[in-house]
């Protein structure tokens, strides 16, 4: 029987890319797991993809930007579960366009702190306040990116908000350590899907170039490869692992190549 069996896994962002991939593996362990997302019809499609192969998850339409969904999102699951065991911090969002500091919009600026580092501390807040009441050994793993420890030009906004997310990470990791609750960042080069997208990537192969010349590998991560590391993150594998960011960037942030 799996380890996974019973509980109860949150996924924000979870309705595509690393999110659903993550949530089917959940899924197939037995585990009782909800996904997020902003977008009703993906979610739709999500559980039916994942359904189809005889695994339930559950989707909530939840703005992670917006406190007072989240508040009722995680009340709600309490109330259908009883409890919260792990949970996945994946929702994020990325510039639209990329400038150089002095040129970047405050709109952006605003709009992509908001989701990816206060919908990070939202998320962390009531989940840790349902993990507490849980009281048992509980994981969280927050999604941040290679660009939050390895400077890259024209993105100001995205890696200030997921190196502000590691650092948060690190300090809820040292507030709860003797509760319980493992806090892990993971750190994803370039990864298949969502933002890399095939459509995207052909939009810019210039940009495309450049992540695959600046990672060792020379090829995008496949989403399952990083649901395996927060699947393993939150096992007892990783029992004695909390306040730390695991690089799974295919060697990106080890030099220039």
């Amino acid at each position: 029987m799996s380890e996974f069996h019973g509980k109860t896994v949150l996924i924000t962002g979870g309705t595509d890319g690393m999110g659903l991939v993550t949530a089917e593996m959940y899924a197939a362990q037995n585990a009782r797991v909800y996904i997020t997302g902003r977008n009703p019809d993906k979610g739709k499609d999500a559980e039916e993809k994942i359904s189809k192969v005889g695994q339930e998850v559950t989707f909530i339409e939840c703005d992670v930007a917006k406190s007072d969904q989240v508040e009722s999102l995680i009340e709600r699951i309490i109330k259908e579960t009883g409890r919260l065991d792990i949970a996945f911090n994946n929702a994020g969002i990325t510039s639209k366009t990329h400038a150089a500091l002095s040129d970047f919009e405050c709109e952006q600026w605003d709009s992509i702190l908001q989701v990816n580092l206060n919908g990070m501390f939202y998320s962390m807040k009531y989940e840790i306040k349902a993990m507490l009441q849980s009281g048992n050994s509980c994981a969280i793993i927050n999604n941040s990116s290679v660009a939050g420890v390895v400077a890259m030009p024209n993105q100001a906004a995205y890696a200030a908000s997921k190196a502000g997310l590691i650092a948060l990470t690190k300090s809820a990791a040292i507030d709860y350590a003797q509760n319980g609750i493992r806090i892990n960042a993971i750190a994803p080069g370039p990864v298949m899907g969502g933002m890399n997208s095939p459509e995207k990537l052909q939009a810019n192969p210039e940009r495309t170039q450049k992540k695959f010349d600046l990672t060792a590998m020379k090829r995008f991560a496949e989403p399952q490869e990083i649901a395996n590391t927060v699947i393993w993150l939150s096992s007892e594998s990783a029992s004695y692992i909390t306040g730390t960011v695991i690089m799974v960037d295919g060697g990106f942030s080890a030099g220039k190549w």
